[in-house]
């Protein structure tokens, strides 16, 4: 049986919004923001089981940062919220195609981690990766057309009860596969995560970004 082609799409509202706990220097923030997005982006655009990366934002910076980095673009609908924006995303550019929907702020992805995550995820109508706090979700995965996902507060148990598989590490346990799913599963919103992405291992991009804020920092 031939592997599915997969489409990303990546919900990013702002490179200069949000992201309050990571940061109190604002500049900083969108710094950051943008280097997590690029390797969240990145790590998509090489892995193989992924044929199309699609932003979507009403942001034009985040769309002209998208088209650097190789992918479609989307305008987001008008007052629409993070799950509407995938769903309008997907009917316009895979709408009979299995999608795996990323949020931005997961640094430590690579093209192995998200071969991983589709290998599982191929196996399931829906599925879903889980945050490292427990309580959200980094990844969602549908091969159904008519499937809607749950992000937000509290998604992963909303994605639960829609009927969504959870994904993960496989028994017996193995080393690497630990790291391939705390890889897959870090997400950035504070300090503590960020610290600990850069443990486990964040892309160029934000490793290089922090560097940068920590030099400008001393030298205030």
């Amino acid at each position: 049986m031939t592997a599915p082609s997969w489409t990303a799409i990546v919900p990013l509202r702002s490179l200069t919004e949000g992201k309050s706990r990571l940061t109190e220097r604002s500049q900083n923030a969108g710094v950051l923001i943008e280097a997590l997005a690029i390797d969240v982006l990145r790590a998509c655009r090489a892995c193989p089981g992924i044929d199309q990366v699609v932003v979507v934002s009403p942001d034009p910076a985040v769309h002209e940062l998208a088209r650097a980095e190789g992918c479609s673009t989307f305008e987001e609908p008008i007052a629409a919220g993070i799950n509407q924006a995938i769903a309008a995303a997907r009917d316009a550019y895979a709408p009979s195609s299995p999608v795996i929907a990323i949020l931005g702020d997961a640094p430590c992805l690579t093209p192995e981690v998200l071969t991983a995550v589709l290998t599982q995820a191929s196996q399931n109508a829906v599925s879903f990766v889980p945050d490292t706090a427990g309580t959200g979700s980094t990844m969602w995965c549908t091969q159904r057309a008519e499937s809607v996902s749950h992000f937000g507060s509290h998604s992963r148990a909303h994605h639960r009860s829609s009927g969504a598989v959870e994904l993960g590490p496989q028994s017996p346990l193995s080393n690497d596969s630990l790291l391939t799913w705390a890889r897959a599963r870090r997400d950035v919103d504070t300090k503590v995560d960020l610290w600990d992405a850069l443990r486990i291992g964040a892309g160029a991009a934000t490793s290089a970004a922090v560097r940068n804020v920590n030099t400008q920092s001393t030298q205030a």
